[in-house]
């Protein structure tokens, strides 16, 4: 009964916010947000590493390091052949972590915990990710 009740509270709280003109910007809509921010992200990231696969060149997409001149780079090959199973997998990750959190947040049925969960498993991705690109920078892209 107290949930419901504070439930309509806010509703009705929200529904007088809209009839002045102020957004409110609640949980669900930042999570939300959020969630679409991951999905792209993989979705680049996939882009990327496919790309770089086709055409067999390394461009500088955000995903690598601006002050390396990929141009004269000593073996883009190899940095190549090293990130493309990293970027799939990543970006695999991440799109799909986005497309499940958006349709388990729409279904109502993500809490607090596995919210959480979701959010810690993508920052490892993040930062193996990060290690990944950096190590293979250093050892293919750097004179």
């Amino acid at each position: 009964v107290n949930n419901f009740c504070n439930d309509k509270l806010i509703m009705i709280k929200y529904a007088k916010n809209i009839k002045k003109g102020t957004f409110l910007m609640n949980t669900d809509s930042f999570d939300l947000f959020f969630n679409i921010i991951e999905l792209l992200a993989g979705l680049y990231i996939l882009y990327q590493g496919i790309n770089m696969k086709r055409t067999g060149k390394v461009e500088n997409s955000g995903l690598i390091s601006k002050n390396l001149d990929v141009e004269n780079a000593p073996d883009p090959q190899g940095f190549i052949r090293f990130m493309f199973p990293i970027y799939m997998v990543c970006g695999f990750l991440f799109a799909a972590f986005g497309i499940g959190s958006i349709i388990c947040s729409r279904m109502g049925i993500v809490n607090a915990d596995i919210s959480l969960a979701i959010t810690m498993a993508l920052l490892v991705v993040c930062i193996l990710f990060a290690a990944a690109t950096m190590k293979a920078q250093k050892k293919y892209l750097e004179k």
